[in-house]
């Protein structure tokens, strides 16, 4: 008992001393910094705490995440199959189609020129002298025939083309002079109609470009019939020679056939080179068609790496554009 303050007197005296505030300050710091170890650890087992929440809420969202992608990937491979079944079915199908129209087509020839030949003997005369009244039936009997054959020939060609069997030969070709044979092949049905032809040329000499003629020549006969078909009568057809292009990247030649026809009613551009369409106005012109025409003009053009387009005219009419490359691109 002699150790602890026995009166206030000793009590002063024990608050007086350097030694006893000594030790009380380095109790008060060690309690802080046990405290602060304390608070630390506490907030650092909190934390920890949390991190794990947070990372489990992470996991299972992951995990969540992850058996929807195998869902998506299960339903994507399902249908990727669909899609895959689907096309070898259209392929199947395709084929199809075009056994059956090239054998029916060939088929189709052979009789039709037997019928067209009949047809013509019989209007001259060669199978026995006829009256007029049953010439003018064997002429449209003639002339019906005809238009089967062309349409035959048409389906031929987008067989030919669509199962690439059609063979491009590429040869530097005057088109000024194609141009003109081509226009020559139409005299009888641009008098018929009382129509103009007006054929214009560049000031320069006009390059030999690289073509197939044959098929040219039938993208030229396909626009020029159709400006001759649904034009009005004293109208006029403008052919047109561009050399605008030929100092361009990739040298070229433009071609332009414009009509003062019936032109493309509204609401029709987008389908004018699509297969079997025919505008509205053009049916009830001229019934007779395939509507084949344009599709095989833009095929033949973009197998040149060329482009084709129209315009409509302000007062009426179309023009139908089409490029041509000097040079056909080496594969």
């Amino acid at each position: 008992m002699d150790s602890y303050p026995s009166s206030l007197f000793d009590l002063f005296i024990l608050l007086s001393s350097p030694t006893f505030w000594l030790v009380a300050l380095l109790i008060f710091v060690a309690a802080a910094v046990l405290g602060y170890w304390y608070r630390g650890r506490s907030g650092r087992v909190q934390m920890s705490i949390k991190e794990a929440n947070l990372k489990t809420r992470q996991i299972k969202e992951l995990e969540k995440i992850n058996r929807e992608l195998e869902n998506k990937n299960r339903e994507l491979y399902a249908k990727e199959l669909e899609l895959v079944m689907a096309n070898k079915r259209l392929q199947s199908l395709e084929a199809a189609k075009s056994k059956f129209i090239s054998v029916t087509t060939h088929q189709l020839r052979t009789p039709l020129a037997a019928i067209k030949w009949t047809f013509d003997m019989a209007v001259k005369g060669q199978l026995g002298k006829v009256n007029e009244e049953f010439k003018k039936f064997m002429e449209k009997g003639f002339q019906s025939t005809e238009r089967v054959i062309s349409i035959v020939n048409d389906l031929l060609k987008i067989d030919t083309i669509e199962t690439g069997k059609l063979d491009f030969v590429f040869k530097p070709t005057n088109i000024v002079d194609l141009i003109n044979n081509v226009i020559g092949e139409f005299c009888n049905q641009v008098k018929t109609r009382q129509l103009e032809i007006i054929f214009e040329k560049p000031a320069n000499r006009v390059p030999f470009v690289e073509i197939d003629e044959n098929k040219i020549r039938m993208v030229l006969e396909n626009l020029i019939d159709n400006a001759i078909k649904y034009n009005l009568p004293n109208g006029k057809i403008f052919i047109k020679i561009s050399d605008a292009r030929l100092n361009s990247a990739e040298s070229s030649l433009q071609i332009s056939i414009t009509d003062s026809g019936i032109g493309i009613p509204d609401g029709e551009e987008d389908k004018m080179f699509q297969k079997f369409f025919r505008a509205s106005n053009a049916i009830k012109q001229e019934p007779d068609g395939s509507g084949l025409g344009l599709y095989i003009t833009r095929e033949i053009i973009e197998k040149h790496h060329g482009a084709i387009w129209f315009e409509r005219g302000k007062d009426g009419g179309t023009s139908f554009t089409f490029t041509l490359p000097l040079h056909q691109k080496k594969v």
